[in-house]
């Protein structure tokens, strides 16, 4: 078993080396033709940080949002209670609600 997966990790290997350091580009391995093999993995990472960053700036315009919507809600429980809108043990209650 221990083999077989060392044979799939040497085809593996094998494989990317040949596309890293292969002719692929433009003009064999002539003016472009080297760099052109790590290309697309500085592309899939440049790729990765700009998706990364957008998922990461999303997320937290959604927290922020959470708190402030959480907040807000409080404040307007203690408002009520401040009023005598309702009583202590509603206000614990509800409060109780709200923190979950």
């Amino acid at each position: 078993m221990e083999q077989n997966k060392n044979a799939w990790i040497a085809v593996f290997v094998a494989v990317a080396l040949i596309i890293l350091f292969g002719s692929f580009g433009m003009g064999g391995y002539g003016m472009m033709g080297f760099g052109m093999g790590f290309g697309w993995v500085f592309m899939l990472l440049f790729w990765g940080v700009v998706i990364w960053l957008v998922y990461t700036l999303i997320n937290a315009a959604q927290t922020k949002t959470q708190e402030n919507k959480q907040d807000n809600a409080v404040e307007i429980l203690k408002k009520r209670y401040a009023k005598g809108e309702i009583t202590k043990k509603q206000y614990e209650e509800m409060r109780k609600e709200l923190l979950r």
